[in-house]
Parts: structure tokens; sequence; C-alpha cells
């Protein structure tokens, strides 16, 4: 199975993010990471660079030389109004991989706490190449501040029953060098979920 993050390039982010979305959650729930039977009281939102910052201890406990590959939140909201308008979110999925291998690990964090962690290190794929790779050197904004200015360029709305809220993610481009975070929402009549990017480094809207 050929890397995720081939697949965010800026020019495509708003064509396939839904699907990806989808299939992120799902991987999730099937790998055991997720719970969305128990209840979790007195949640903790997180910054999508808080959540990074909390899980890279964690995988370098699993590899010291573990590097940052993508992080986005999962859609375990419960529908309410208010769900990532200041730019955290509870429940967040960090990957990592370690250069020139095969090898993958994913740190789950619910509640403002790792909840669990997971080798996905598997058979077949080819090794992960410093352009994917991601340093958080490279991370000057954060998600609420990337809100802020998706929001004013508008057409972007939180959503309500499914990719709840505004949904955040980080990835590398591999062929710009560019890291990248996204804002997710959907269109004002919530049949088109839509992104709006950013360079993280230099908060720079990337047109797509």
């Amino acid at each position: 199975m050929k890397k995720l993050n081939h697949l965010f390039k800026a020019c495509l982010v708003l064509v396939i993010f839904p699907t990806y979305f989808h299939f992120y959650n799902q991987q999730a729930i099937a790998l055991g990471l997720t719970d969305i039977t128990n209840p979790i009281q007195d949640r903790t939102e997180l910054s999508l660079k808080q959540a990074i910052e909390l899980a890279y201890p964690s995988a370098l406990k699993w590899n010291k030389n573990a590097q940052l590959l993508q992080a986005i939140n999962i859609d375990l909201d419960k529908p309410g109004k208010s769900i990532g308008s200041n730019g955290k979110r509870k429940h967040w999925n960090v990957r990592f991989a370690v250069l020139d291998t095969n090898k993958s690990f994913l740190v789950t964090i619910h509640d403002g706490k790792i909840d669990q962690t997971k080798d996905l290190t598997m058979e077949g794929e080819s090794p992960y190449p410093k352009q994917e790779l991601i340093r958080l050197s490279d991370i000057n904004y954060d998600s609420p501040q990337l809100l802020k200015k998706a929001l004013e360029k508008g057409g972007i709305h939180p959503g309500k029953d499914w990719a709840k809220g505004y949904n955040f993610m980080l990835s590398k481009d591999p062929e710009t060098n560019i890291t990248l975070m996204s804002v997710i929402g959907w269109n004002s009549d919530y049949k088109k979920m839509v992104a709006v990017a950013f360079n993280a480094t230099t908060g720079e809207y990337i047109q797509p």
C-alpha cells in the first residue's frame, strides 16, 4: 500500500480529503485504537501542535529515530455547535515513521492523554523518504491561528453529523517540500466538504 502522504498534494486536497478522512477514522476503529461506545467525561481539547508534542515522547520511546509523518483529528465527538471552533479537538491520531525504513507508529490521543499506541510497520511498503517527514521546527503556525485565517477567507462551515465541526490535518507534500496544515469543513449547503490549506511554516495560503 502506498503511503497516504502522497495523496495530500496541495492541488488535490479539496478532492481527496473526504475519502481519506473516512478511511483514517475507520482504520483507527478497526485497529482497536478508538472507543466510540464509552462516553469520555471531562475531555481536554488540544491544538494540532499540542497533540504532536504530546505524542512525540512515545514515538521516541518506540524508536529513537522516529520523525513526524502526519497528524489528523478523529471524528468521535458527539454533534455540537462548537466542535473545533477554537482550533482544538479532543481526539487525535499522530503518525510517525523512521527515515529510509518501513517502520511506522501511531499514537492515539483521547481526553488530552495518550490512549493507545500501535506499531503499524507493514511488509511490502517502500521506505519513507526524507521528503515525507516533518520537523517540529517547520510548524510555526498552529490550528487555532490557521482556523482564523480560513474563516477570514470564508466559504467554510462546521460539519454537523459527519466530519463534525472544523477538522485539522498536517502532512508533507513530498514534491513541493511544503508542510501543509489543512482546515476542513463544509460548504454552505453541507453537500460538499471543503478544505483550506496553509503552509505551516510561513502561514501562507496554498491555492488549490
